[in-house]
């Protein structure tokens, strides 16, 4: 086929919110077509209050389909993987009618007429793949997160440690800990399409070698057909300061000044949500001060900053936050939270813990870029890959991680590396204490040589340009390979029984809905 040849490249997404899988599609289809192809995203939810700039500014063109279906039952029976499943079927058959049927539009096909596409970008959400690739005849590349499966909980996983096979484990977890059988069997016949349905892709795109060990290991039938690794890149320029100390009085705006402070700032960013652990920050923060670990007069200067999406409609979220503002009052931390800008109050001047939700574009900006920001702590264990490392060393932060999962592959650890970006230490917090402590008494040589080695490995691995050439490529070879990745006997198989059962659901729904 013409190597130059302009594609034309659908993204889909269940909600283009605010969180690293969001930053990663919206950069994944900013940087395509920065090369010159045509990009048309597809979600069942955009809220523009809460997304990317890129995804309202004109910047990306973004089609919602099938909102009208609820994101969970009800509060004691949410049944959330099974809306998300009827969600992405809903979307793909307004998108699909779309394509196929001729205008005007009407409920079944919205956006009718629609041109069809080269490449459907698909993540997250695999079930509609069979629908997309067969109804369509379009190839589709499939980006994994993480496998959704181990996202349910009651899972143990060990993947850099080496195991029988040299794998690691993942399996579920025993006695106390254990799952109920009830959840057993409601989650077996759903992690056994999310695995069937991955299969039928053209090409499997992973965030990490860690999340490629754990595929191989969660999908054993497609243990043999490794995930290609794409890492997550960021564009560098979007992590410019718009105001700087020390270099005159810029306008602070879009909630910046709420934030802005000279006082030494260490800074958290994460979705709050439980997984993520921004607990042993604070924690961490807490044992600077009670074990002695910098004096009483430099503590009092000190403040921790957390920031991050937050959907007040998401239970995990308002849990998250109340139990960390619980936290600060049992640590006795004082603690601020500001919420939309335009409606929050400042915080006190001397308030050791803030909490931002949803920030701006131009909040991140500061945080990370401000010559009062220390360092950037990254709680989450086994985190898939974790872009906000990546963030913070493109601005010259250096990182405290965890040492498991995607950090591991990104942040270069100071005691064994010469060109080190940060530490890596087990998620305790008398490990993370001293760590941070090292952090923040950093000299300012030693510091100039962590942002150098910082931003020079963040340009040549994990650049927008970068992404946007290997995303290019796995484009191309899905159009060029097809289906010779897997054993074609096998994929008509599960294809055709996988399609014939998701098209038989997701038309009964939607004639259902439609009245």
């Amino acid at each position: 086929m013409d190597i130059k040849k302009k594609l034309r490249i659908g993204f889909i997404h269940p909600d283009l919110g605010i969180g690293g899988a969001e930053r990663l599609v919206v950069d994944a289809a900013v940087a395509l077509q920065r090369r010159g192809h045509e990009v048309v995203m597809f979600t069942s939810r955009h809220d523009p209050k809460r997304c990317f700039p890129e995804t309202t500014d004109g910047t990306l063109t973004v089609h919602v389909l099938g909102s009208f279906l609820p994101r969970s039952l009800h509060p004691r029976l949410p049944l959330t993987i099974v809306f998300s499943i009827l969600r992405a079927l809903v979307l793909a058959f307004l998108l699909l009618f779309s394509l196929l049927l001729p205008g005007p539009p009407t409920f079944m096909n919205p956006l009718s007429p629609i041109e069809p596409f080269d490449i459907f970008f698909v993540d997250q959400q695999s079930v509609a793949i069979p629908l997309l690739r067969f109804v369509s005849g379009t190839r589709v590349v499939f980006y994994c997160h993480f496998p959704d499966k181990l996202l349910s909980g009651g899972w143990e996983i060990n993947v850099d440690a080496q195991g029988q096979e040299g794998m690691g484990i993942v399996e579920r977890k025993k006695g106390s800990e254990s799952v109920g059988l009830a959840k057993k069997l409601y989650r077996w016949p759903i992690d056994k399409l999310e695995e069937i349905t991955t299969g039928q892709s053209d090409v499997v795109l992973s965030n990490s070698e860690f999340t490629s060990r754990v595929y191989a290991r969660a999908f054993p039938s497609l243990a043999k057909r490794s995930p290609r690794v794409v890492y997550p890149c960021i564009d560098v320029d979007s992590y410019q300061p718009s105001a700087r100390e020390g270099k005159g009085k810029a306008k602070l705006d879009d909630g910046v000044q709420l934030i802005s402070s000279a006082r030494p700032t260490i800074i958290s960013l994460n979705r709050f949500e439980a997984k993520k652990n921004v607990g042993l920050a604070i924690r961490a923060f807490a044992k600077l001060g009670s074990d002695g670990l910098v004096s009483d007069a430099r503590f009092g200067e000190l403040r921790l900053v957390i920031g991050g999406g937050y959907d007040s409609e998401e239970l995990d979220n308002k849990n998250t936050l109340s139990n960390l503002q619980d936290l600060c009052d049992e640590l006795s931390l004082t603690y601020h939270t500001i919420g939309k800008s335009e409606s929050s109050t400042p915080p006190p001047a001397a308030v050791q813990v803030l909490f931002i939700l949803n920030f701006s574009s131009a909040q991140r900006t500061h945080l990370l870029t401000s010559l009062n920001t220390r360092c950037l702590l990254y709680t989450p264990a086994n985190e898939h890959f974790g872009i906000v490392p990546i963030e913070a060393m493109s601005c010259g932060l250096p990182v405290l991680a965890a040492d498991s999962g995607g950090p591991t592959e990104t942040v270069l650890d100071l005691s064994t590396h010469k060109e080190g970006t940060g530490i890596l230490r087990s998620p305790k917090a008398e490990e993370w204490a001293p760590a941070l402590a090292s952090l923040i008494d950093m000299s300012e040589n030693d510091r100039n040589k962590v942002a150098e080695a910082a931003k020079g490995r963040v340009h040549d691995k994990f650049s927008l340009s970068k992404l946007g050439a290997d995303l290019e490529q796995a484009c191309r070879d899905a159009l060029v390979l097809g289906d010779l990745h897997t054993q074609l006997g096998d994929k008509l198989i599960w294809g055709g029984a996988t399609l014939m059962a998701t098209s038989a659901i997701g038309l009964a729904l939607i004639i259902w809905l439609s009245g």
